[in-house]
């Protein structure tokens, strides 16, 4: 075939963010492709870091790799908007995220919430890697298209994988898989129940028990919403069809777990 007519490769966004902190140092800070990365100036207990995917969204082929390392500090990291996963024509997009926390650091991650649109493909890791000493707040929310905009999701592959170490002991893992006909899994009573927005919170730490005295009646409060605390651990998961209700749960639970404000970015 003439090279002039032959189909063209379609293009893939591929983005790297890698961020170590070590005390009030960055020791490490590497960025490419759509992945990037800002600092900025801060006033509260911890330093902020806020993750940009300059690409727009997520779509079928592209990969995207984030690394945030902790090491004797308090680091909050957290996205500039929500995550868009659009539809996909071709083989599940890839975003694999490393947490390690070290030398009785705290991280927090919890960007905002990951917007999956009918028809999209994504395959996602979280891996968090932690030291007896650390803390650790994971935080994330998955919503089935834009209510506002009346936007259902009938279609879509998502895997969602979650590992977590402490002192290189396999203390937590769950997984998540939202394939095929999502608009009947997600409608039905033994599914779902019509819910379009989940979150996930795990808080693990020392102090996982003092918190849980704290945010467990917190959660019993909340009709959507349920606890459980075992070995320096609390898991809350919230689900429901009411995205705002959520958002608000939502902002009061980690405002409780955190005991200062949210991010800035959330707040614009």
């Amino acid at each position: 075939m003439d090279e002039l007519f032959k189909p063209a490769m379609m293009q893939r966004a591929k983005g790297r963010v890698g961020l170590h902190v070590c005390g009030d140092k960055i020791a490490r800070l590497y960025q490419s492709g759509c992945g990037k990365l800002i600092l900025p100036k801060t006033y509260g207990d911890m330093r902020e870091a806020v993750l940009l995917n300059t690409a727009g969204g997520i779509t079928g082929g592209d990969r995207l790799d984030i690394s945030v390392t902790a090491e004797d500090c308090t680091l909050v990291a957290t996205s500039q908007t929500a995550e868009r996963l659009y539809k996909s024509n071709m083989y599940p997009a890839q975003i694999n995220v490393d947490l390690t926390v070290a030398r009785a650091a705290t991280l927090h991650w919890m960007p905002q919430e990951t917007i999956i649109f009918d028809g999209a493909g994504v395959d996602r890791n979280i891996r968090v890697d932690m030291s007896a000493d650390g803390t650790c707040l994971l935080a994330e929310t998955i919503t089935l298209g834009r209510e506002a905009m009346g936007e259902s999701v009938e279609h879509c592959h998502f895997t969602d994988q979650w590992r977590l170490y402490r002192d290189g002991i396999l203390f937590h893992g769950e997984a998540l898989r939202l394939t095929g006909d999502i608009a009947s899994q997600m409608h039905s009573v033994a599914g779902g129940n019509g819910a379009r927005f989940l979150t996930t919170i795990i808080y693990a730490g020392p102090d996982a028990e003092a918190q849980s005295r704290t945010i467990c009646p917190l959660v019993a409060a909340l009709r959507s919403a349920a606890a459980s605390y075992w070995q320096d651990r609390i898991i809350i998961r919230l689900i429901t069809d009411n995205a705002k209700k959520g958002r608000q749960d939502v902002n009061r639970l980690l405002g409780s777990l955190r005991q200062q404000p949210l991010p800035r970015v959330w707040q614009l």
